[in-house]
């Protein structure tokens, strides 16, 4: 009960704040918020922009030595147009893990806390919805997935944003499929499932059934907390219809997603618009040129359909 007051008081925060916010519904995934972005997420109608706020981007040098100029300007394009920014804290500098490679956690853990304290506080006005690491089931993301230090990540993690804005939202775990699938998800949730407030899934094509994923793996596991499927998508290449393909991947998400709203209340695709990258065709739903992909408007037209 607690969880879904905090919930309601945040969502209508950033109502208050944006009289014409979206809804937390739907949202994409991007890799920037520049202004030419921020307007095609108004354009979708898409209330959410997933973006990483990464610890070894924003404090990079040394601790204390932060760089906010990138983040500050994507806050400012959510203002404008009125989006909601879920931001995904993760990866630490090299300062704070000896050197190594981002996906190391910090010797110190208390590195950590303070950086996410520092992060929440400067953001408090405009953001509350904070997701903790990405895809840590992963090795390439955090060092041998392991599961105890995805847990200290989390709990310093938490009591830092609830310390800096007490209506924030912690999100997490954040795991690909494949963690899902192999029992990560579930031993994570069994373990220190009751830290997050909003329990977020990753799914692609090249995992199990959709539908099957979602009632048989994530919900059993989710403890009756709201569960979105934060990252989702395909690359046209991927399918023999191209741009049609995805599309067909796009409407059949989000039927699922329409089946099961009483307890997946959130989903957000990858991504709203790649950079050309000779021989790679992107993810996006909007050409090199930033016309809209057929996934584009059939999303665009399921948010209209129902918000």
């Amino acid at each position: 009960m607690r969880r879904a007051v905090l919930l309601a008081i945040a969502i209508a925060a950033c109502a208050v704040a944006s009289p014409s916010a979206q809804n937390l519904h739907y949202g994409m995934n991007t890799r920037v918020l520049t202004p030419q972005m921020a307007d095609k997420m108004a354009e979708l109608g898409a209330g959410v922009v997933r973006l990483a706020f990464g610890w070894d981007v924003i404090e990079p040098g040394c601790k204390g030595c932060f760089a906010w100029e990138r983040t500050d300007a994507w806050r400012d394009e959510a203002r404008r147009t009125r989006r909601t920014i879920f931001a995904s804290l993760a990866y630490t500098p090299a300062w704070a893990n000896g050197g190594r490679h981002y996906r190391f956690p910090p010797m110190n853990f208390q590195d950590w806390y303070d950086f996410v304290f520092a992060a929440v506080s400067r953001y408090k006005d405009d953001i509350f919805l904070w997701g903790v690491w990405n895809e840590p089931n992963l090795d390439v993301y955090l060092d041998g997935a392991d599961l105890r230090t995805y847990r200290t990540l989390t709990v310093m993690a938490r009591a830092a944003i609830r310390a800096a804005n007490p209506n924030a939202l912690v999100i997490g775990p954040d795991v690909s499929w494949h963690g899902v699938k192999d029992g990560w998800f579930a031993a994570a949730m069994n373990d220190f499932g009751d830290l997050f407030d909003i329990v977020a899934v990753h799914w692609y094509q090249d995992g199990p059934d959709l539908e099957f994923f979602m009632d048989n793996l994530v919900r059993p596991d989710s403890l009756g907390k709201p569960v979105w499927l934060s990252e989702t998508g395909m690359k046209p290449c991927f399918s023999l219809f191209g741009e049609a393909g995805q599309a067909l991947l796009y409407a059949r998400v989000l039927r699922a997603f329409a089946a099961r709203r009483s307890w997946w209340t959130g989903v957000s695709f990858y991504d709203l618009h790649d950079d050309p990258i000779a021989g790679n065709c992107g993810s996006a739903i909007t050409r090199a040129d930033w016309s809209n992909r057929p996934a584009f408007l059939v999303y665009q037209q399921a948010i209209r359909t129902n918000p």
